[in-house]
């Protein structure tokens, strides 16, 4: 993994097989009380995707690769980080879907952008009525 860090710019490319989301784990780990915003592209496999029907993800694991079109989500930084990220992919017939990224690797190479959005709090916390984390952002 190769990250570099620019004012609140974050770039990882992440190699061979590396965990996507560990890698992004592993990336922020220093972060507290802001919010970041992610977007991503390259190459993926070994991954599941979800898609969230009334409170339970309904999940579909892939093994073989696929083109990684879009990794777009946010991040909440107060106390454990919290990760909310889509992804849309591809496969050989060009079809394209996408859901609830729940884990995945990448293969060949991944970009993944991180903007954190500094001096904005965001909290994740269960909605008891739809049975899923929500986003409150605290001015």
């Amino acid at each position: 993994m190769e990250v570099a860090r620019k004012d609140a710019f974050v770039l990882i490319r992440l190699e061979h097989r590396e965990d996507i989301l560990e890698s992004i784990v592993q990336t922020i780990k220093e972060e507290r009380s802001t919010m970041i915003v992610v977007s991503g592209l390259g190459m993926i496999s070994d991954f599941e995707l979800g898609y969230l029907d009334r409170g339970n993800y309904l999940k579909k694991s892939y093994d073989e690769p696929h083109e990684l079109l879009a990794l777009q989500g946010t991040i909440s930084t107060e106390g454990e980080p919290r990760i909310h990220l889509h992804a849309t992919v591809a496969n050989k017939e060009h079809d394209a879907f996408g859901g609830h990224l729940m884990r995945g690797k990448a293969w060949m190479s991944n970009e993944i952008g991180l903007i954190r959005l500094e001096r904005l709090i965001s909290v994740r916390s269960l909605d008891p009525e739809k049975n899923v984390g929500i986003l409150h952002i605290k001015k």
